[in-house]
């Protein structure tokens, strides 16, 4: 079942099931402000801690909004200048989507939307729909200009901690790097086994486990290289609730993590981060020639899944 809905005052539009109720709201970037599993009455997503939305402009410093919910981070991870279509474009912090006005249709129990771009010459469309315990959204990004440009897609998901929540990494992770100066893990670059391993004092830490909110901390490290699985997630087990994301490694081969631990903001969550790019910024992607280069005429399509039960 589809409706339209008001969520901290914006337009919003409700899909629901048997399962699930999720809330999206077209007007900013499409974003996934809500995934509620109904029968254990538990919301997934990290939530806006104001009763209402401020509006972003293009070129707005994402740690000044909301920073709650699932976003979509493209073009770019981090404010980037490049060279496409024969001039330097900026960028925008976290990409150009997250502070988009989409529009939309409903078409049957799907949610269809569709931007196209200010700043370079593409379309950007997600369709999403429920599927049992799965928010499903389908993805086709079209370089429709004559030039090529580079481009990070990044799944910005943020996810309430517990302290008692187990991170679930891909199968065959064991190792990831540091790419966010921290007092735990390092300085970046710093390659960790995973999921044990030392801290800078010696000291033994679980890379799949979170600190309590008062650690004031904050991490991001990657897996290190591609990653062989397309299924992260995370086990809550005071509710006994699992969080898994589907997707096609191939198409979203890395796989980022970032968390506060009451760091940033005093918020308390984290995020699986899905990735085409490593790492973060179209400068080190590019360096690292880890990054996708959408060529004219292509069309970029996957699919992620979402499933909570």
């Amino acid at each position: 079942m589809i409706s339209k809905v008001k969520f901290k005052q914006r337009d919003a539009v409700k899909i629901e099931n048997s399962s699930l109720k999720v809330v999206i709201i077209p007007e900013l970037g499409g974003k996934i402000a809500s995934i509620f599993r109904k029968d254990k009455n538990f919301e997934l997503l990290f939530q806006n801690k104001e009763e209402f939305y401020k509006t972003p402009e293009i070129y707005a410093p994402f740690d000044e909004y909301d920073a709650a919910g699932f976003d979509d981070a493209f073009l770019t991870i981090d404010k980037s200048s490049v060279m496409a279509a024969g001039k330097n474009i900026e960028y925008p912090d976290h990409g150009e989507i997250w502070s988009a006005k989409f529009d939309y249709k409903i078409n049957d129990e799907t949610v269809m939307l569709k931007y196209n771009s200010k700043i370079l010459d593409y379309s950007y469309k997600k369709n999403i729909h429920l599927q049992g315990d799965r928010v499903i959204v389908e993805y086709s990004i079209e370089n429709r200009g004559k030039a090529e440009f580079p481009c990070i897609f990044a799944m910005h998901c943020l996810i309430n901690c517990e302290k008692d929540m187990k991170l679930l990494f891909p199968k065959g992770t064991d190792k990831v790097i540091n790419v966010h100066k921290s007092r735990y893990l390092g300085e970046v670059s710093k390659v960790h086994n995973f999921p044990l391993t030392s801290d800078i004092n010696g000291k033994h830490i679980y890379l799949d486990t979170i600190l309590d909110s008062s650690a004031a901390n904050e991490e991001k490290y990657y897996v290190l290289g591609e990653i062989k699985h397309g299924k992260c997630g995370a086990y809550y087990p005071a509710k006994d609730v699992t969080y898994n994301v589907y997707f096609d490694n191939h198409k979203l081969p890395y796989l980022g993590f970032w968390v506060t631990e009451g760091g940033f903001r005093g918020d308390y969550n984290c995020a699986m981060e899905p990735t085409n790019g490593f790492y973060d910024s179209i400068d080190t992607a590019s360096r690292e020639n880890k990054i996708q280069i959408l060529k004219s005429g292509e069309t970029l399509k996957f699919k992620i899944e979402i499933e909570l039960k």
